[in-house]
Order: structure tokens, then C-alpha cells, then sequence
């Protein structure tokens, strides 16, 4: 098997900063919500009646 040869782009100077920039403002202020275990029976009767949700 050979191994293919891609080119792997690396982010530098401006563009690497503003980069991380965005990552630590997004890292702060755009987290995703928390799993509450409480809503889990509420999850598992909205699955049970909706037929589209059913496998």
C-alpha cells in the first residue's frame, strides 16, 4: 500500500492569532448547553411518541 503525500496547511502569524483569538472568545462565550439529567425522561417519551424518532 502507498501512502499518499497531501500537503497539510499550517496557520502563521496574523491569521494564527486572530485564529486563536476566536477560539478563546468562542471558548467563553459560546458554550454549548449542559446535559441536565432530569430532562432524560422527557427526552425518552418525546422519542417514544414520535414515529419519526422510532427506529
Amino acid at each position: 500500500m502507498a501512502i499518499p503525500v497531501t500537503n497539510i496547511p499550517v496557520l502563521t502569524g496574523e491569521v494564527a492569532e486572530r485564529f486563536i483569538e476566536q477560539c478563546e472568545y468562542n471558548a467563553q462565550h459560546l458554550r454549548g448547553s449542559e446535559y441536565r439529567g432530569e430532562f432524560e425522561d422527557i427526552y425518552k417519551d418525546i422519542i417514544a411518541r414520535s414515529p419519526i424518532l422510532q427506529k
